[in-house]
């Protein structure tokens, strides 16, 4: 591995291809290799050393030690499509929820919606979720890119990117770019401006995702938010507060 070589782990679903795309062509003097993972192994790449930097879910924020850097993040501001809870019944009459082992932000917003905002306290269990039914009475949280093949299976489908807005007024943050102290500010600025070219040639990146099925322009501009601005900074401290009282509770996950 070069001196100018940079290990950073990435989530490998489709709203992270403008960063891939921006990492892989902006031409940076520094070479990041990049590590695809699911998100909680995105976290865990970084806590292990295994990776310099790395896309982090917000969930795992206090279990690493690492400075959020880049202007950028995975967010949303209202309908963000690919974090959904299924369910054949209303969500408010569900008694057990089953949480995607992929994420514990979601894991966790599912948890704050379900007691917070509807007022219920279901059961939950984490399992990997992709092709799972849930039984009568249930729901299932399903995160990422299998969401778009689980849309029409299921009676009812609660966007928690859309929950969380019309609850909050906020956006919402998904994760963010988690860097070790060693990491210098020239790394830290040169991934910034390869992330901020990813996201300036989106529809470059269209082009070179082969789907016919999915609107990819309007889930990159409507439903993916990439900029981590106040709004968004202001949604991730009310979140991270919410998730305190959580950490009271018996069955944190």
């Amino acid at each position: 591995m070069g001196q100018n070589t940079i290990r950073l782990a990435m989530v490998n679903y489709l709203n992270s291809k403008p960063f891939a795309y921006g990492i892989e062509k902006c031409g940076s003097a520094y070479h990041f290799e990049s590590v695809p993972a699911h998100p909680a192994d995105c976290a865990a790449l970084f806590r292990s050393g295994e990776v310099d930097i790395a896309l982090v879910p917000v969930g795992a924020l206090d279990d690493v030690e690492g400075r959020i850097i880049t202007d950028f993040c995975i967010g949303c501001d209202g309908e963000v499509r690919t974090v959904c809870l299924f369910s054949d019944i209303p969500i408010e009459n569900c008694s057990k929820i089953w949480l995607d082992n992929h994420s514990r932000t979601s894991n966790l917003l599912s948890r704050l919606i379900m007691e917070q905002y509807f007022g219920k306290r279901p059961e939950y269990e984490v399992i990997p979720v992709e092709d799972f039914k849930p039984g009568i009475g249930e729901a299932v949280l399903m995160i990422g890119d299998k969401v778009f093949n689980a849309e029409n299976r299921f009676k009812y489908k609660y966007d928690l990117g859309q929950i969380w807005k019309n609850w909050t007024g906020l956006p919402f943050v998904f994760a963010v770019w988690v860097a070790r102290a060693s990491v210098t500010e020239d790394v830290a600025k040169a991934l910034n401006d390869c992330l901020r070219f990813g996201i300036e040639n989106i529809s470059t990146v269209i082009d070179q995702v082969n789907s016919e099925s999915l609107d990819l322009l309007s889930y990159f501009r409507q439903n993916i938010r990439y900029h981590l601005d106040d709004a968004h900074k202001e949604a991730l401290a009310l979140f991270r507060t919410k998730c305190e009282s959580l950490k009271l509770q018996k069955n944190p996950l």
